[in-house]
């Protein structure tokens, strides 16, 4: 039985983002978001359908005649078969085809149980809070880059917009934002990402790392899952010019903070196309995934963005596009290309041209230069 204070949106053959059910998904959230992209649910770049016999919701997006949802149903574990089913249901009727993006492998069995195809799409790094910690001589480096981001002055503090907001503490991390965006080859990412999203009061947690004279070197933006004991790092943003060592600061104050509050569980996000050789008999696609993970980092950095999670030890979990009908077909792997890209999927395509004319610069000048050797 439901909450008084818990009221179900009315089924929606339309499915369409409705403001007044806002609530209702927040409330959700916080009861059964598990999988660690939940919270993107709210930004605006999603629609919400909600089934008509379970309590829950998916957050989707369109791209054509597919229905891409991040991460997995919000809805009691125990629902889940029920769901999927109301929700291929719905695809029938409206010849929908659907696309779950980076879900949890310990649903998978449901998922193929209910007609779904599964690929590997990369690993998520998760870390024990209670037990994490920056001893050890592998955890020499980012202990030296936390010591130096110390000695330059600089602290970490946390940002309370829904106590009170500081237009200058806004103002510092959306310019750090923008520059960041900036030097990207692609526009922003989206769907699996999300924004800061100051002007709606929710869950999200910010912290900054601060220099002695208050300016802003670099912040992260956090999101909560498994009824707050879980938190993902979902944004890291730090200035062109920074001291070094201020991620490094930024994670271990964070970690710290989070284990003083009894979280068990903490998430740097997902590697995407990392190590999907690793199942028994790789597909098509996820030989496919691994070419560009290793060959395609111009256009978004597949390497170094795993590298970037991997120096601070996590555990790597696996995470799966699941899909139905069970065979993915080009058409439904361009819809996923095109809602996690702000700019769409041709965005890729001139990041791809801009890569192969770079090339053929780099091979003339190298040309060049032996030939006058």
């Amino acid at each position: 039985m439901q909450d008084a204070d818990f009221e179900k949106p009315e089924a929606d053959e339309k499915a369409r983002r409705r403001p007044k059910d806002r609530q209702y998904v927040l409330d959700c959230l916080r009861r059964y978001g598990e999988n660690s992209l939940c919270y993107l649910s709210l930004e605006e770049d999603k629609q919400w359908f909600f089934p008509e016999k379970t309590e829950g919701f998916a957050a989707y997006a369109m791209a054509g005649r597919i229905m891409v949802i991040c991460g997995d149903p919000v809805c009691a574990p125990e629902n889940l078969p029920d769901f999927l089913e109301q929700l291929h249901k719905f695809a029938k009727r409206r010849h929908l085809r659907i696309v779950f993006l980076f879900v949890l492998e310990k649903n998978l069995p449901c998922y193929r149980k209910e007609g779904y195809g599964s690929y590997k799409s990369g690993e998520e790094a998760v870390f024990d809070v209670q037990s994490w910690s920056m001893s050890g001589g592998k955890m020499a480096k980012v202990r030296s880059s936390w010591h130096t981001a110390v000695n330059h002055g600089l602290h970490v503090e946390e940002y309370l917009p829904w106590q009170k907001r500081d237009a200058d503490i806004e103002k510092q991390m959306q310019e750090i934002s923008d520059s960041w965006l900036g030097e990207k080859h692609t526009a922003r990412l989206q769907f699996a990402m999300g924004s800061m999203m100051l002007d709606q009061q929710c869950d999200k947690r910010y912290f900054y790392a601060v220099d002695g004279e208050g300016i802003i070197q670099g912040f992260n933006v956090l999101n909560p899952y498994c009824s707050g004991k879980g938190w993902i790092i979902d944004i890291m943003r730090r200035r062109q010019d920074c001291p070094h060592g201020v991620m490094e600061l930024l994670f271990h104050d964070i970690m710290e903070k989070l284990k003083t509050e009894g979280c068990l569980s903490a998430s740097l996000g997902i590697a995407p196309f990392f190590n999907t050789l690793d199942e028994a008999h790789p597909s098509l696609l996820e030989k496919a995934e691994h070419y560009v993970y290793n060959n395609m980092n111009y256009i978004y950095g597949f390497k170094p963005l795993k590298e970037a999670k991997a120096k601070y030890r996590p555990v790597w979990k696996n995470v799966y596009l699941v899909c139905r009908p069970r065979h993915m077909t080009p058409w439904m792997d361009l819809a996923a290309c095109s809602v996690l890209d702000s700019a769409g999927f041709h965005d890729y395509v001139d990041a791809f041209l801009e890569m192969k004319e770079q090339q053929m610069k780099d091979r003339e000048k190298s040309l060049k230069e032996n030939g006058k050797g």
